[in-house]
């Protein structure tokens, strides 16, 4: 019986089976895929390279902010993914609004967000548009415009409560606000509608505490966030 079964099992696994050879060439197989993969590496443009990694680094969220990230304050020195997209006839333009007073402009993972001061625009508790800020506003559209990117309008207040009867609320305060500069955007600047979008905040999301008067003054503000282009392009 048991040389029946031994005999059966030799006829079933010839004594020159080659089955091993299929986990050999899977093995040589990803040897030469690896090999290529070097040689493309090394031969790669290295700018390019490290695009390629600052972007898998921030898909893989390994860095939020530093050196690789798409996060910063605009300066001269200033590269990020964004940056390039841009920097040819706009990164000079946002770097000398920068310097201007009250206003700051960096790198986020949302776009490039610019944000203006409400003296800039407006008066204490009114939605219409100071002198200089419809300047200022003119300034934005004439660099925003050739960009044809996605723009959001945020607009934020300080804690102070107001009641009046045009804005019950910071809520209708800051919308209004960012309602204003979105349709000063439209009429004055030329910026396509379907790029706009607008929303008010009130003081839900303050950039710091509201804890004394220059903080105060931080978080009302105006915040114009340039996003991807109507493509879907950063």
């Amino acid at each position: 019986m048991v040389n029946r079964r031994l005999r059966a099992h030799n006829e079933q696994v010839p004594e020159n089976s080659a089955s091993w050879l299929t986990t050999f060439n899977d093995m040589v197989t990803l040897l030469m895929v690896f090999f290529v993969l070097l040689f493309s590496m090394g031969s790669m443009n290295a700018d390019r390279f490290k695009q390629f990694v600052n972007g898998l680094q921030s898909a893989m969220g390994v860095l939020d902010e530093g050196r690789h990230s798409v996060e910063g304050v605009i300066h001269d020195r200033q590269v990020s993914v964004f940056d390039r997209s841009m920097a040819d006839d706009a990164s000079q333009s946002f770097q000398a609004l920068a310097r201007s007073e009250g206003l700051e402009a960096e790198y986020t993972r949302k776009g490039l967000r610019v944000t203006l001061r409400d003296e800039l625009l407006f008066r204490s508790g009114s939605a219409n548009l100071t002198g200089e800020g419809l300047r200022l506003l003119d300034e934005i559209s004439t660099i925003v415009k050739p960009m044809q990117r996605r723009i959001r309008i945020e607009g934020h207040t300080d804690d102070r409560s107001i009641a009046t009867l045009r804005f019950p609320s910071n809520w209708e305060l800051s919308t209004a606000r960012a309602v204003r500069v979105a349709t000063y955007l439209i009429q004055h600047g030329g910026i396509e509608p379907t790029l706009l979008s607008a929303a008010g905040y009130g003081s839900s999301r303050p950039r710091v505490p509201n804890d004394s008067e220059v903080h105060r003054g931080l978080n009302r503000r105006v915040e114009v966030i340039l996003g991807q282009t109507a493509s879907g392009v950063y």
